[in-house]
């Protein structure tokens, strides 16, 4: 098991040069396995790395048919999908969710079993041959996955000087970089070497016109114990007012129409209703009403009133102050 950890660890160092790396196709069905299953695979557009992704599902799995649900690609998602053999696209525009095109694409599957994997899904080797061993098991099951960030966004902090690319002047250091020991300038250098700039009247500003970019991977330190590993990442999306609103209602509903109330779900649900009251577009006495008629399982879940973020932390704000003024209170006593 310690050999299959180091294999996998190694090949998770080493991920984003195999990304972009040639690999030669390799068609697993034409070993002629009877394993053979169909694929599906829900589209809307796809990434640079679509073409990548691809090769690793006919290298991984014997493809009996990969069946793509076409939403609507824009995109050279198709074209380079049908260069692969025994793809069939199946026209799912006129769709309006996800949900659905799966659902249609699982009745179309020919096989026993077949694979579902989202169109940014890259599979490493071995997947299918272990995936296969808990046939037995489940009928259903997936397993983990491993992020693999490859984005470019804009990161301007006011707040501080930037850094990372940064061209200065040696004599507006001179007068005060001997203030430096060895000792505990680390990660915020670049507000300790502003101020010896500043506090020698020279001039230490931010500039606009260009810009670098700052890579987020992992580093190769082989086994040194300095390596470190992500632990995660937050993105934030973009989202139109529109885009925003239809997403968070299909949420609620989705979750009270599909799914039975536990502790996640529960939260989930509370989460997605405060936004929809920070946007003025929920009605409690209609979403009840609706509940009551497609799953009344959750009705107990939906408060009777909302609080925005805000109108939250006011309230806890006002809660902490007057158990303060409980306790100054209760010692004058």
């Amino acid at each position: 098991m310690k050999g299959l950890e180091c294999a996998r660890m190694a090949e998770s160092e080493y991920i984003f040069s195999r990304y972009y790396s040639k690999e030669e196709f390799v068609d697993r069905f034409a070993r002629g396995e009877d394993a053979a299953v169909d694929i599906i695979i829900p589209v809307l557009s796809s990434n640079e790395l679509w073409e990548k992704n691809l090769i690793s599902i006919y290298r991984e799995i014997p493809v009996n048919r990969l069946l793509l649900g076409d939403a609507g690609c824009a995109d050279d998602t198709i074209t380079t999908a049908r260069k692969f053999p025994r793809v069939e696209v199946l026209d799912h525009r006129h769709f309006k969710s996800l949900g659905y095109s799966v659902r249609e694409l699982i009745k179309a599957v020919e096989t026993e079993w077949f694979i579902y994997l989202h169109s940014d899904v890259y599979l490493p080797d071995g997947w299918f041959d272990t995936m296969r061993k808990h046939q037995g098991e489940y009928d259903w099951f997936g397993c983990p996955m491993r992020i693999t960030a490859l984005i470019e966004y804009p990161l301007v902090n006011r707040e501080r000087p930037y850094a990372g690319s940064q061209m200065g002047r040696k004599s507006a250091f001179m007068g005060g970089i001997d203030r430096i020991d060895d000792d505990y300038v680390y990660r915020q250098e670049d507000f300790v070497f502003a101020r010896i700039v500043e506090d020698g009247n020279f001039r230490h500003g931010k500039i606009e016109d260009t810009f670098h970019y700052h890579q987020l991977m992992p580093r190769l330190y082989g086994n040194d114990d300095r390596a470190r590993k992500f632990t995660g990442i937050e993105i934030g999306w973009e989202m139109s007012p529109e885009e925003e609103l239809t997403t968070v209602e299909t949420q609620v509903r989705g979750t009270i129409k599909y799914l039975r109330p536990d502790r996640f779900q529960v939260l989930h649900l509370r989460t997605n209703l405060v936004r929809l009251h920070e946007l003025r577009k929920v009605d409690l006495g209609e979403l009840k009403e609706w509940t009551l008629r497609v799953n009344p399982e959750w009705l107990p879940y939906i408060p009777r009133r909302l609080k925005t973020t805000t109108q939250r932390a006011k309230s806890l704000y006002r809660h902490c102050i007057n158990t303060f003024r409980r306790w100054i209170a209760r010692d004058r006593l």
